[in-house]
């Protein structure tokens, strides 16, 4: 377990750096698309050491492409729509729940109570700081994109949760992960915006290879702590993103934490030492 602490503490960082500085770019789908294709250039040397996908990873690989694909375009959405500190937190909190209840519908997992209590305060602390915001502009339409966002992450976290489970060697779906989410956004970006996110893309694109390295860094970490650790209790620690991405919403964005807020962040980290404890 340390190691898979270690391993989503860093993806929890790092990931509120990316939605941040993603919140931030001109156009948010060009930049979404730059990060998926440039994650996957940068890992295709790799892919030479790692033995190949077979047999149910494959499919894994298939499903989890074609999910990230409509999280990517509910993402954009949520963040045109309305303040980075409302979307964000409802995106992150409610993708756990639907995680914990697919570990243990489906794959079976029995986290035990002090467990399921932490999975409890870091999604309702984390829903508490987005619903505090529901009164800003764009909050409703946003909060809508946002739970949709929220159901894609329970998909795709058990997909590739199962996936990273499926393999020998736990490198070889990290790094065809990457291949697979870059082929399918460089399909349905374009698709789905036309030729405008491509010029986009090109004027962005010194950002999108920072962001792509980033990218790497925090889901890459966050899938192999799906190797060493129970989903459900990965994916709530994960979470703990929202604590780093307010912080650097207050800082770069000029957004406001009122006391409420505060309350809700202590509750995420309540939650999150649970969740060690169990």
């Amino acid at each position: 377990m340390p190691i898979a602490l270690a391993l989503i503490l860093l993806s929890a960082a790092v990931h509120a750096i990316v939605n941040i500085l993603t919140k931030r770019a001109d156009d948010k789908y060009a930049m979404r698309l730059l990060i998926g294709v440039f994650s996957a250039i940068m890992v295709a040397p790799a892919l030479f050491f790692v033995p190949l996908p077979q047999g149910r990873a494959i499919w894994f690989l298939i499903a989890t492409a074609f999910v990230h694909s409509i999280y990517e375009l509910l993402l954009v959405k949520s963040y045109e729509s309305a303040a980075f500190s409302a979307v964000y937190p409802v995106a992150r909190g409610t993708g756990p729940l639907f995680t914990a209840l697919g570990a243990i519908l489906l794959l079976h997992e029995h986290p035990p109570l002090i467990e399921l209590l932490g999975i409890a305060l870091v999604c309702g602390g984390v829903i508490a700081i987005g619903i505090s915001h529901r009164a800003t502009e764009g909050a409703k339409q946003g909060l809508l994109y946002a739970l949709g966002t929220g159901v894609t992450i329970g998909l795709y976290t058990l997909i590739d949760a199962s996936g990273v489970r499926s393999v020998a060697q736990p490198f070889t779906y990290v790094l065809w992960f990457f291949v697979a989410h870059g082929i399918s956004v460089l399909i349905t970006a374009p698709g789905i915006r036309g030729r405008a996110v491509v010029i986009e893309a090109r004027r962005q694109w010194k950002l999108g290879v920072l962001l792509g390295v980033l990218s790497i860094t925090t889901y890459g970490s966050a899938m192999l702590a799906y190797r060493f650790g129970a989903t459900a209790q990965i994916a709530t620690l994960r979470e703990t993103s929202v604590l780093f991405g307010t912080a650097l919403a207050m800082s770069f964005l000029g957004e406001h934490m009122t006391t409420r807020r505060w309350i809700a962040a202590v509750v995420i980290a309540a939650g999150a030492i649970l969740l060690q404890a169990g």
